[in-house]
C-alpha cells in the first residue's frame, strides 16, 4: 500500500472533470460517492489544496459581545482565502449544536442557519464544506431526541461525516438519525488533489439512539482502506477526539493511517507532529482558525504547512451578510426569551450587579488554572451548604461556559449569567474521604490543559504538577494554618449533579463520585447553581463582588500565591 507521507510514490490519479461531482460525499451508510472519470494529472507538478478549519464553536455571534471570533469573521476569512484558492475546503471539527444559551431555545437551528451561509449562499448546497460530529451534538440523549439531530443534519447545506457511529434503527429498519447529508466518508477534489475524508467521534455515554461507537483505530483503518481503494491521493481524518487518541491513531496505524488530522474537542490550539504527520486544532469559539496549505508533491510525498489565524475586531472585518443573519437571531432570541419570562422586551440587558475586580472566565484560563470567577462560584456553593456542614466545594469548568473575561468595573447582566450556565446545575452535598478528594484533584489535573474536567474549588488547596499532570499537597483552608487532608478523613463536599450522575453523561471521568454518597436530609440538596449566583450578585450591591485568585491551586509559578502544602 502506498505511503502518502513521502517515502514511497503511488500511481497518480487525475483531476476529476466535474468538480461538483467530485465533491459529493458518500450516501448514507456507504463509502465515498462515485467519481467522474479522471485522466492523469499533469506530470511532474506539485499540487496544493487550501483548507480552513474551525472547531468547538458554540455561539454564532462570537465571544465578548461579538468582539472575538464569530461566524461572520469565519465567512470573511473564507472569502479572503478563496481569492487565492477558489476550491478551498471548509472543515469543522465538531461541537456546535450544543451547548449555548441560544441552543437551549432553538436546539441548534440558529447554528445551522449561520453555517449554511459560510459559502455566501444560505440556500445552496456547499459541496466544499464538511463537519464531524462532536460529543455535544448528542446533548439531547433520549431516544425521542434523535429527531432533533436528524432534523439539524437534514437542514444543513453541507456534509456531515460520522465514520465510527452506528445509530439505532427505528421500526422501519432505517437508522433513527439518517440523511442524505450524513456519510462515513467523502472524496473531494481541491487544488487538483483527490482528497479522502472521514469522521471520527469520541464515544459518548448514555445516548439512547446510538447503538455503538466503533474503536477509532479499527474504524480509521477500514475507512482509509476504502478511500484508498477509491484512489484518494491524500487522506484527512476529521476528528472529535482527545489529542492523545489522535496521536495514537497515527502511531498505531503508521503508513496505513491518515496523512493529516484536523480535529476538535480540546479548546486550546493543538499542533503536534507524529511520524512526520500533523494533528491540528484551533481555539474554541473561533478565536482562531486553522489554515492549511497541503501540497502533494510530484514524487507523491505530502507537505503540510499550517497557520493559526486569530479572529477579532476588524481582522478580518465581519462579513455583513452573515453578521446580519446573526443579528436577526440575537434579536429574535431576546424577544422570545423575555416574552417567555414575562419580562421587559430588553430583559437580557438587565443589570444584576457589578464586579470591582476582573472576572476571569475565558476558557484558556478557567480550564487550566485557578480563576477569580471560579473561586467566587465555588465559594457560593460552599456558603449555600455550610448549614449542612459543608467543608469543600468543586465544580467542573465545563459547566461554566461564558468564555470571556469581564474587566473590573463591568456590569454583570442577565445575558452574562444565562450564557455562563448552559445547563441546569443542581448541587448536592456528598460524604467522601480525603483519598477520594485527592482522586478528584488528580482527575482535574489529568485532562490539563483545556479540558472541561478541570476543577474550580473552594475550602481546600492542592499542588498541580503540570509536567506530570498530577495533584498533591491537599490542604484544608479556613481559620488558622492550613493542614493536610488525611486519606481516611471524612470530607463533606458540594458538587454538581453532573459529576455524580451517570444518567446525564460520563461524569467528566469523576467515577470516584456517585449518588450513593449524597448526604440525605440536607435542605440545600438540589438547589440550582444559577439561582445562587443571581441571588448573591444582587445581594452584593451596591458594593459589588470582588473575587480574587488566592493560591488554591498551585502550579509552580514564581511569585504566585500558594496555599497548598509542600508534600
Amino acid at each position: 500500500m502506498a505511503d502518502f507521507s513521502g517515502s514511497m510514490t503511488h500511481k497518480h490519479r487525475a483531476r476529476v472533470h466535474a468538480v461538483l461531482a467530485a465533491s459529493i460525499a458518500a450516501l448514507v451508510g456507504g463509502g465515498a460517492a462515485p467519481q467522474s472519470p479522471a485522466g492523469p494529472p499533469p506530470a511532474g507538478k506539485d499540487r496544493t489544496a487550501v483548507l480552513l478549519a474551525i472547531n468547538d464553536v458554540y455561539r454564532i455571534e462570537g465571544l465578548q459581545e461579538g468582539k472575538i471570533g464569530g461566524l461572520a469573521r469565519v465567512r470573511a476569512l473564507r472569502k479572503e482565502l478563496e481569492r487565492e484558492a477558489p476550491d478551498l475546503l471548509m472543515l469543522h471539527g465538531g461541537d456546535f449544536l450544543f451547548p449555548s444559551f441560544a441552543s437551549r431555545m432553538y436546539r441548534g437551528a440558529q447554528m445551522i442557519a449561520a453555517l449554511n451561509d459560510l459559502d455566501g449562499d444560505p440556500a445552496a448546497f456547499d459541496p466544499r464544506m464538511f463537519v464531524t460530529l462532536g460529543n455535544h451534538e448528542f446533548d439531547q440523549r433520549r431516544l425521542a431526541d434523535s429527531r432533533i439531530l436528524s432534523d439539524r443534519i437534514e437542514e444543513s447545506q453541507f456534509r456531515w461525516l460520522g465514520g465510527n457511529i452506528t445509530f439505532v434503527k427505528g421500526p422501519d429498519g432505517r437508522p433513527l438519525v439518517a440523511s442524505k447529508n450524513l456519510a462515513r466518508t467523502a472524496i473531494v477534489e481541491s487544488g487538483g488533489i483527490r482528497i479522502g475524508l472521514f469522521g471520527l467521534t469520541i464515544p459518548t455515554l448514555g445516548v439512547e439512539y446510538i447503538a455503538d461507537f466503533a474503536g477509532e483505530q479499527a474504524a480509521a483503518r477500514e475507512l482509509i482502506a476504502q478511500l484508498r481503494a477509491q484512489k484518494a491521493e491524500v487522506i484527512i481524518a476529521l476528528t472529535h477526539l482527545n489529542a492523545s487518541d489522535d496521536r495514537r491513531l497515527i502511531e498505531v496505524l503508521g503508513d496505513e493511517g491518515p496523512d493529516l488530522v484536523i480535529g476538535g474537542h480540546e479548546h486550546e490550539p493543538v499542533r503536534i507532529e507524529v511520524k512526520g504527520r500533523w494533528i491540528l486544532k484551533a481555539d474554541a469559539g473561533a478565536r482562531t482558525a486553522t489554515i492549511v496549505r497541503l501540497t502533494r508533491k510530484a514524487d507523491g510525498s505530502v507537505l503540510v504547512k499550517s497557520e493559526l489565524r486569530p479572529l477579532g475586531g476588524e481582522s478580518p472585518r465581519p462579513d455583513p451578510q452573515v453578521q446580519g443573519l446573526v443579528n436577526e437571531w440575537l434579536s429574535r432570541q431576546q424577544k422570545e426569551f423575555c416574552a417567555a419570562a414575562k419580562a421587559a422586551p430588553d430583559c437580557l440587558v438587565e443589570r444584576y450587579g457589578h464586579t470591582t475586580t476582573e472576572l476571569e472566565a475565558e476558557e484558556t484560563k478557567i480550564r487550566g488554572r485557578e480563576t477569580s470567577l471560579g473561586n467566587w462560584v465555588a465559594d457560593r456553593m460552599l456558603a449555600a451548604f455550610r448549614p449542612c456542614g459543608a467543608q469543600v466545594a468543586f465544580m467542573n469548568s465545563g459547566g461554566l461556559r461564558i468564555n470571556g473575561d469581564l474587566p473590573a468595573g463591568s456590569d454583570i447582566l442577565r445575558r452574562h449569567v444565562e450564557e455562563l450556565f448552559a445547563y441546569p446545575t443542581p448541587l448536592y452535598l456528598l460524604k467522601i474521604d480525603g483519598a477520594t478528594l485527592l482522586k478528584a484533584a488528580e482527575q482535574s489535573a489529568r485532562g490539563w490543559p483545556g479540558s472541561g474536567t478541570w476543577l474550580q474549588i473552594a475550602g481546600f488547596a492542592f499542588r498541580h504538577d503540570t509536567a506530570r499532570r498530577s495533584a498533591s499537597g491537599l490542604a484544608w483552608l479556613g481559620a488558622g494554618k492550613a493542614r493536610a487532608v488525611a486519606p481516611g478523613e471524612p470530607v463533606l463536599a458540594v458538587t454538581a449533579d453532573y459529576l455524580i450522575n451517570p444518567e446525564i453523561g460520563d461524569q467528566d471521568g469523576y467515577l470516584m463520585l456517585n449518588r450513593s454518597q449524597v448526604v440525605q436530609g440536607c435542605a440545600a440538596n438540589g438547589v440550582d447553581l444559577k439561582t445562587l449566583v443571581v441571588r448573591d450578585i444582587k445581594a452584593a450591591e451596591p458594593a459589588g463582588i470582588a473575587p480574587r485568585v488566592e493560591g488554591r491551586i498551585c502550579q509552580g509559578v514564581a511569585g504566585a500565591p500558594c496555599l497548598a502544602l509542600d508534600r
